[in-house]
């Protein structure tokens, strides 16, 4: 079998592609949480620096006398509104290549604002814009609140139109501080990190893609000895068995296996046991017919001879014919092919029928054929097939009773069921042939059987006919003492 057509590989697949989905979304996970915390960090920091600065006194002025000592590459500005735009008033480098009006125009008037920006040279820069009032003017703020926070109510506003009164200070015009860091540690992290996932995910997939193949070749191996031991099983040996000493579901499917082997060796055995004692049992007569009429012609006889000669040849025929009609029977049953005819019917008539039909054998023998209880009750059952149960049944009791003895049938009424019996007081059967009384061709004394016509597959047949309607036959017996047998079926 090619590698790409095993359940090791397919496994592997399935393996690895959920393994695949699983680090995607793992990576993603670790990046965006990562660029997430990192992002947030620097904002918070951006925050803390601008109260750093709007709590520094004079500190547009030392920007202006350059003064200040700012940190390795920050960007720190002030820009002031004349009429109606803003103006850079004070920094401590030139950034307004970097700084889109706009942003100042939205920090004044709306909220502050964070942005990202570049730099000519192409350095990322974050940047974070918030209203600055001069320290005597109005309170400023808290950096990240609504501008106007903590003003004075507006009455206490001059009015554009309203001249300032003389002596009073004109309030100063509205002011934006603009603080920003650049961002090259975080982009360098962040690619760091990319750089590793990329190169971290492929090679943990490679790495998996042969630790999955050996472990599901290390798993399905009682798969290759149970595939290696079933080959060398065939028709003519069944007697291997798969050997998984494992408890898991591999362990179950050997175990499912080798009862299914036992089965079929069990069946295989029957059907060659069959075989041969249906060769065997058709051969006796076959042989007495060919002895009988090779004797007859072998030389010329008186008309008595060969008379005597066909009597034994009918009967021999008439044994063979109800043997072929038994086998007949039970090979129909075994592939269900002969259906029943249900109908509900009285046990206790079907009784009466049979007794009538069997007494003039009894009487021949001097066998008491008798009665028990006779309950009435309706089954649902094959009347052909049930007469012919109690026929074979009470043959059997006929056949192995000897003369003086008693055979009687009773028919009783269980809570669920109907039980009718044939108790006899014949020869009895050892004990240790009760287990196999039921099966095909079995005979306790085959020599003393076949003296009395029976072929051994009269009890198979009671078997199989009371299975089909649901019920079961079950044998008690004493040798010497007499037997009887049970049959219950479902009541209608």
């Amino acid at each position: 079998m090619r590698l790409a057509q095993s359940i090791k590989f397919r496994f592997t697949v399935w393996y690895l592609a959920v393994l695949a989905i699983l680090l995607i979304g793992l990576s993603f996970g670790v990046y965006t949480y990562l660029s997430h915390t990192l992002h947030r960090n620097l904002d918070r920091a951006l925050i803390h620096r601008s109260a750093q600065l709007i709590g520094t006194r004079d500190i547009q002025q030392v920007l202006a006398d350059s003064g200040f000592e700012e940190a390795l590459g920050e960007i720190i500005g002030f820009y002031t509104k004349e009429e109606d735009s803003f103006t850079l008033s004070a920094s401590t480098r030139e950034i307004s290549h970097v700084v889109d009006l706009e942003w100042v125009e939205t920090a004044i008037s709306v909220s502050p604002v964070f942005v990202t920006t570049r730099a000519p040279d192409g350095t990322q820069l974050r940047l974070y814009l918030t209203p600055f009032y001069s320290p005597g003017s109005r309170q400023n703020p808290p950096p990240g609140s609504p501008p106007g926070s903590g003003a004075p109510p507006v009455s206490a506003e001059p009015s554009a139109a309203t001249e300032t009164p003389r002596g009073e200070q004109a309030p100063p015009p509205p002011m934006v501080l603009v603080v920003g860091q650049p961002m090259g540690n975080i982009v360098s992290a962040l690619g760091t990190l990319r750089r590793t996932l990329f190169l971290a995910g492929p090679l943990t997939l490679l790495l998996s893609a042969g630790g999955g193949l050996f472990l599901a070749r290390r798993a399905l191996k009682p798969v290759d000895r149970m595939i290696q031991t079933t080959r060398k099983i065939e028709e003519t040996d069944l007697s291997r068995r798969i050997d998984v000493k494992t408890n898991d579901e591999l362990g179950r499917l050997a175990a499912t296996l080798n009862a299914m082997l036992e089965r079929l060796e069990r069946a295989f055995h029957r059907q060659r046991q069959f075989t041969d004692d249906a060769s065997h049992e058709l051969r006796t007569p076959l042989s007495v017919i060919e002895a009988e009429a090779s004797l007859a012609l072998r030389r010329k006889r008186p008309a008595d001879d060969y008379r005597d000669a066909l009597a034994i040849v009918v009967d021999e025929a008439k044994n063979m014919n109800r043997l072929i009609d038994q086998l007949l029977t039970l090979a129909r049953a075994d592939a269900s092919q002969d259906t029943l005819d249900l109908e509900l019917v009285d046990l206790a008539e079907i009784a009466w029928e049979t007794i009538a039909t069997m007494m003039p054998l009894a009487e021949e023998k001097d066998v008491t054929l008798t009665t028990g209880s006779m309950a009435s009750v309706v089954v649902n059952g094959d009347r052909a097939r049930l007469k012919r149960l109690l026929v074979n049944l009470i043959d059997n009791a006929i056949r192995y009773t000897q003369s003086g003895g008693t055979v009687t049938v009773s028919v009783k009424q269980n809570s669920d069921s109907v039980e009718f019996t044939v108790t006899d007081t014949g020869i009895g059967i050892p004990a240790g042939h009760l287990p196999q009384i039921f099966e095909r061709f079995y005979r306790v004394d085959k020599a003393r059987s076949r003296a009395e016509g029976g072929s051994g597959l009269g009890l198979s047949i009671c078997k199989q006919i009371a299975e089909e309607h649901g019920g079961s036959i079950s044998v008690e017996s004493e040798e010497g003492e007499g037997t009887k047998f049970a049959v219950r079926v479902p009541r209608a």
